[in-house]
């Protein structure tokens, strides 16, 4: 009957070993946020960020855009995109209601850039 147990558990062992390490790639792999639509708390107000793709993966383009919901900033909301290689695209500069970014990166972007005024950190969609 001991043996029996050792002989379970070392299968069980190595079942474990073989799930994690095959789960393991499927688990770090980075998550793709480009839609990440959602409204953003700052400290002078409320912005809606979001970003998403027109068209085919490797044609049409990507855009982002953050929008002004309630608050007192009187900067001006700003927008860019972001490659998968970390590259970002010019920063487009709107009011303080709105701000709208677009880029042709030949694939989609990874993430929508969004800042609430010049001096705000920049918020990932």
């Amino acid at each position: 009957m001991a043996g029996t147990t050792g002989r379970l558990s070392v299968s069980t062992l190595v079942a474990t070993v073989f799930l994690s390490v095959a789960a393991a790639p499927l688990l770090a792999a980075p998550a793709h946020a480009l839609g990440n639509n959602r409204a953003v708390n700052r400290s002078c107000g409320t912005n809606y960020v979001s970003s998403g793709h027109n068209g085919t993966a490797g044609e049409g383009h990507s855009w982002a855009q953050t929008t002004r919901q309630s608050g007192n900033c009187a900067g001006r909301l700003s927008a860019a995109l972001e490659r998968g290689d970390g590259y970002w695209s010019t920063r487009v500069y709107g009011s303080n209601g709105s701000a709208y970014a677009t880029a042709r990166f030949g694939t989609k972007a990874k993430h929508g850039l969004h800042w609430g005024c010049d001096a705000c950190n920049v918020t990932r969609s």
